[in-house]
């Protein structure tokens, strides 16, 4: 397995010399807990998990048995690049080989240093997953599987909806805005006083998200 950055605006790809000793990725989606009056806890779906990882990265001064494939032994050429990568915000793609692992990120400040008197240099990478907002929006519309009632257009023609069975301001907000923790300046905006509180044939207003 290689370790390969390609920046997505140039194309430009950068392969590490040494794979470092492992990283994970957490697939699916976060739980939201809340306290429900007089029902007690709840658990709710939450957003997607992202990558987030700092990982350690060996470059060395030399070309070694374990390097890969081409690598000149120019640690400072490899952190001169990502720092700029960094500092200008530049999206990357974080590619495994021989695994499905490709995922856009972002970098974070560049550390770097050495430890051995050997010339070699240890760089820190900071990524964290970068998304699309208006992805985001779009996706959550599809995992509600009802894209009727996920749609902020359809909600904004009903401007009401009539609680049953099992709702929450919560779920509500979610299906209507795509963001369940607008439920309290909904409940805010209908003059509820316990958000975590409403009943079966309760009408609440559904007002434009912007005006939340």
């Amino acid at each position: 397995m290689q370790v390969i950055f390609r920046n997505v605006k140039t194309n430009q790809e950068l392969i590490m010399p040494v794979t470092p000793p492992g990283f994970t990725v957490a697939e699916g989606r976060s739980v939201e807990t809340l306290d429900m009056a007089e029902t007690g806890q709840v658990n709710l779906p939450g957003l997607r998990k992202l990558f987030n990882q700092r990982l350690e990265f060996l470059l060395p001064s030399s070309e070694r048995n374990y390097t890969t494939g081409g690598w000149t032994g120019e640690p400072y050429t490899v952190v001169d690049r990502l720092a700029e990568w960094s500092n200008n915000g530049d999206v990357l793609r974080f590619i495994a080989t021989d695994t499905p692992v490709n995922l856009p990120v972002l970098l974070g400040p560049v550390e770097h240093g050495q430890r051995d008197g050997t010339g070699d240099v240890y760089v820190t990478l900071e990524l964290r997953q970068y998304r699309e907002l208006q992805e985001e929006s779009t996706e959550v519309n599809q995992d509600t599987g009802n894209l009727s009632r996920a749609a902020p257009q359809e909600k904004k023609e009903e401007g009401s909806y009539t609680v049953v069975k099992g709702d929450t301001l919560w779920g509500i907000c979610r299906r209507t805005y795509g963001d369940g923790a607008l439920a309290w300046k909904l409940a805010e905006a209908n003059g509820i006083k316990n958000a975590n509180l409403i009943f079966p044939g309760q009408v609440v207003k559904l007002p434009d998200k912007g005006s939340l």
